[in-house]
C-alpha cells in the first residue's frame, strides 16, 4: 500500500469498532464511578475557581507548545526552518488533534513539512523520537511516586516501574537503530525507508542536538506539572506533588489506547483514576474537566488562526502567480 493510498475498507470498520467499544467501555466506567455524585456539588466547585490560578495553567500551556517547538527546532539542524513557523505548526497540530480523529494532528504536521522540504519519512521519524523524548522527561519526576510516604496507591507505583521498564528497552532499541546505517546492497521500497529513516536520525546521534531535545522534553513536562497544580491551586484541591505526577503519568499512558478527538472521555477517565481515594467525586471531576479544557481550549482557536493564515497565504500567492 502507498502511502497516498487510504487503508482497507476492513481495517477501518475494526479500528472504527475497537474505538466505539472503547468508547462505550470508557463512558460506562465514568457513569459508574460518577453514579452518585451530587451535581450541584460540582458546579460549585467550577464556579469558585480562581481566574488567576486558571490564567497560570493556559499560560504554562501556551509555553508548552513553545518548548516542543524548541525540540523540532533542534533536531532539523541540516534543513533550517524558522522558529516561529514551527510554533504555528506545534499550534495547529494540536488544534486539529482536539477537533479530529486520533492521528489527524500529526498528518498536518506531515503536510506543513512537506512544504518546508523535509521528507515525510523524516518527519515521521523524528516524531517519534520526539514523543520519545516527551515521554523520558516524565521519567525524573516519578520519584516522588516511588519516594516512601508519597501514599499513592500500590497499582501506581507498578505502573511507574512499569512505564520506566518500557522507556528503558526503548532507549536501548533506539540506541541500535541509531547507529549510523550503511546503504541497503539491494534495491527495494522498504529497504530505502528504513535507510531514510534511520539516516534521519543522524542530527540526534550529537551529544548538543541529543540535549537539547531531551531538555526541550524535560521544560515541557515541567510546564505540564505547572498547569496541574495551577488548576488544582484555582479549585482549591490539596492535591501533593506525588498525585499531580500520578496525574500526568496516568493521561501519558491513557495515550495509547484509540481515543475520541480531544481524547474525550479517556482523558476524564485516567485523571479520575489518578485522583480516586484523594478527592471526592465533585472535586476529581471538576479537575479533570477543568485540566482537559485548559489543554485543549487554548490551542483550538490559536491552531485554527495558524491554519487559516496559512491557507490565505497560500491563496494569495497562487492568485498573484497567474
Amino acid at each position: 500500500m502507498t502511502p497516498t493510498e487510504s487503508p482497507p475498507k476492513s481495517r477501518s470498520t475494526r479500528d472504527r469498532v475497537i474505538r466505539a467499544l472503547l468508547f462505550a467501555a470508557v463512558a460506562v466506567s465514568l457513569v459508574f464511578i460518577l453514579r452518585d455524585m451530587d451535581p450541584h456539588h460540582l458546579w460549585t466547585v467550577l464556579t469558585d475557581a480562581d481566574p488567576r490560578w486558571l490564567a497560570v495553567a493556559v499560560l504554562a500551556n501556551v509555553a508548552s507548545q513553545v518548548t516542543r517547538a524548541l525540540g523540532w527546532n533542534a533536531m532539523f539542524t541540516e534543513s533550517r526552518i524558522r522558529f516561529p513557523l514551527l510554533v504555528r505548526i506545534e499550534f495547529a497540530v494540536q488544534a486539529a488533534a482536539a477537533v479530529s480523529p486520533e492521528g489527524v494532528g500529526e498528518f498536518v504536521r506531515v503536510g506543513y513539512l512537506l512544504r518546508e522540504g523535509v521528507a515525510r519519512t523524516v518527519t515521521v521519524t523524528l516524531m517519534m523520537v520526539r514523543k520519545f523524548f516527551s515521554s523520558l522527561g516524565l521519567v525524573p519526576f516519578l520519584v516522588v511516586i516511588w519516594w516512601p510516604g508519597s501514599r499513592v496507591p500500590g497499582w501506581a507505583v507498578v505502573v511507574a516501574w512499569a512505564y520506566l521498564a518500557v522507556l528503558t528497552v526503548a532507549s536501548v532499541l533506539i540506541v541500535r537503530v541509531a547507529r549510523t546505517p550503511s546503504a541497503p546492497a539491494r534495491e527495494g521500497r522498504l529497504r530505502r525507508i528504513v535507510f531514510d529513516a534511520r539516516t534521519s536520525l543522524g542530527p540526534v546521534r550529537r551529544p548538543r542536538v541529543f540535549a537539547e531535545v531531551g531538555a526541550a522534553g524535560l521544560v515541557t513536562r515541567v510546564l505540564d506539572l505547572v498547569a496541574a497544580a495551577a488548576v488544582a491551586k484555582a479549585l482549591d484541591l490539596g492535591l501533593s506533588a506525588a498525585v499531580l505526577v500520578l496525574v500526568l503519568l496516568s493521561i501519558e499512558v491513557s495515550n495509547i489506547m484509540p481515543t475520541l478527538p480531544g481524547q474525550l472521555g479517556t482523558f476524564e477517565a485516567a485523571v479520575l483514576g489518578a485522583t480516586a481515594g484523594v478527592l471526592g467525586q465533585a472535586e476529581g471531576l471538576a479537575f479533570a474537566l477543568v485540566f482537559h479544557a485548559q489543554q485543549v481550549l487554548p490551542q483550538i482557536p490559536l491552531g485554527m488562526m495558524t491554519m487559516a493564515g496559512n491557507s490565505f497565504l497560500r491563496g494569495r500567492s497562487k492568485r498573484s502567480s497567474t
